[in-house]
């Protein structure tokens, strides 16, 4: 078991900040803690019933969760790299398409302005 993914899996059910894993032990923050005497027993108002049911739910389910989470991960990485690849082709693809409109007969002077720009800036870049 992951603790990274046990964190995570957990967190998408109980607020992070009220637990704290350490190995594979789940452990309730206890917020009071500072202001207690050293000798004090230590209780979470975290720890209930129902965020208990919920670590032996999660603990129980691991295998199937972490499966469904890790397909999740991937498919969100995938599509950031295709996203990614895709607005480098997008801009790759602008200059071109600036270029050819600014010959058309009918571009815009806006247009035209634009690439005079456009490679009035490239020339600075290449010397």
């Amino acid at each position: 078991m992951d603790a990274y993914t046990l964190c995570t899996l957990l967190a998408q059910r109980i607020p992070p900040e009220q637990f704290q894993i350490r190995g594979e032990e789940v452990y309730f923050i206890d917020s009071d803690a500072n202001n207690k005497p050293v000798d004090a027993p230590h209780t979470s108002p975290y720890d209930t019933p129902e965020n208990r049911a919920i670590v032996e739910d999660v603990i129980s389910n691991y295998d199937t969760l972490e499966t469904a989470y890790l397909a999740e991960e991937l498919k969100a990485k995938t599509n950031a790299e295709t996203i990614a690849k895709l607005e480098l082709i997008d801009k790759q693809s602008i200059r071109g398409i600036r270029e050819w409109i600014a010959v058309q007969p009918t571009a815009s002077k806006f247009v035209i302005d634009l690439e005079a720009e456009a490679a009035t800036e490239r020339v600075k870049i290449l010397k």
